[in-house]
């Protein structure tokens, strides 16, 4: 039976009754500092809690663990039976804090997904070991509300430990395959980052309904490897659009995948 990372994942999650929230830092003699809003920080403490339940994980399931060496290296964590394994796992953690519309409604969030413009051309390049040798890649994904009103570095005595102000709340927490979350445009206009599909419907991120669920990894993988580069004096495309466009151009048949797009979109009734 093949291995439910989704299902595992979750399973822990719910059986840990885990609270993502962190107050402050403690010293060895019980001096307490607190957090601010740090979005760089909080990220750090999402991947240090998921650390543990990813471990239990692949001691539970005859794995070997592999965390990323540099921050710069894609992925941040890597599942293995053993560093010949084939069949490897990436697991990238990724999280985004919400911003909010004048009418108190969620804006859309959005995740960068890790370059498109290193590993998935060269297949060695930032990456911990071969991209060919990754048969899934998963994103656990946080979404968060900062307490702007939080303030970093004070201190506090143990006791006040329970009127220390969280920097963050509200915590949801997904885990889906990348490509299908993934979107058609970059995560910045600045970087060769792949962004994901831009929604304030959490459903969507759960299940995975980015378009290229329904167009599949082989057009995922081709699209983003093909994606012009930031600086490109030239780009052939910068939409989904565009890129059945220029495929048609070069006589492959997208024909097919045009009408899955299409659906998608209106079912979705989304435009990225």
């Amino acid at each position: 039976m093949e291995f439910d990372f989704i299902k595992e994942f979750n399973k822990k999650v719910e059986e840990k009754n885990i609270s993502w929230e962190i107050s402050a830092l403690v010293t060895p003699y019980g001096k307490l500092y607190s957090l601010g809003s740090d979005s760089k920080l909080i990220g750090r403490i999402f991947e240090l809690i998921s650390f543990s339940i990813l471990q239990e994980i692949a001691n539970e399931n005859n794995f070997i663990l592999q965390p990323s060496e540099q921050q710069t290296v894609y992925p941040d964590f890597t599942l293995m039976k053993n560093y010949e394994d084939r069949q490897k796992i990436a697991i990238d953690i990724k999280t985004t804090y919400r911003t909010f519309k004048r009418n108190g409604e969620p804006s859309n969030y959005g995740f960068t997904l890790g370059s498109y413009a290193s590993f998935m051309r060269n297949g060695t390049k930032n990456i911990m070991f071969p991209y060919d040798q990754y048969i899934k890649h998963y994103v656990i994904g946080f979404i968060y509300t900062r307490n702007e009103k939080a303030s970093e570095g004070q201190i506090y005595n143990l006791k006040e430990l329970q009127s220390l102000p969280v920097p963050y709340k509200d915590v949801e927490v997904f885990v889906q395959e990348k490509y299908k979350i993934s979107g058609e445009k970059p995560g910045s206009g600045n970087t060769e980052n792949i962004g994901s599909y831009k929604t304030n419907n959490m459903e969507y991120l759960i299940n995975g309904e980015g378009p290229f669920s329904a167009l599949g990894i082989p057009i995922f993988e081709h699209y983003w490897a093909g994606y012009p580069k930031y600086r490109a004096a030239q780009k052939d495309y910068t939409s989904l659009e565009e890129y059945f466009e220029w495929c048609e151009k070069k006589g492959i048949d997208v024909s097919s995948k045009k009408r899955i797009y299409a659906y998608w979109k209106r079912t979705h009734n989304k435009e990225q």
